[in-house]
């Protein structure tokens, strides 16, 4: 499917952001970083393996917020990313001034 088509369906804007997260299933615990994120998913580069379908308790820091945690599902995986779906949406009040590295820094933390 085309990228513009898959866009037109998206009911919260993707803001880039690039911050460590955890993605825990049962007793695996994955770090990740962000990509991208709305109220309602996610993308992560995960250092592991998941598959579509699992449910996972998702854990990140904002830069400029406190800890947010979500339960979410692996919704696709694609090449060296993974999306996932929050089973809730989450107040995303990403500014441009956050949009950078966490803690102005680039790479893993």
């Amino acid at each position: 499917m085309p990228t513009s088509a898959r866009n037109s369906r998206r009911l919260h804007v993707r803001k880039h952001v690039s911050w460590t997260a955890w993605l825990t299933a049962g007793k695996n615990r994955i770090r990740c970083h962000t990509v991208d994120l709305s109220a309602n998913g996610a993308r992560f580069k995960p250092r592991g393996d998941i598959q579509p379908g699992t449910p996972v308790a998702v854990q990140f820091q904002p830069p400029d917020g406190p800890l947010m945690e979500v339960a979410a599902v692996v919704w696709r995986v694609d090449g060296d990313s993974v999306a996932v779906m929050f089973l809730r949406n989450i107040a995303v009040q990403v500014t441009a001034g956050s949009q950078r590295p966490e803690h102005g820094h680039r790479g893993w933390r």
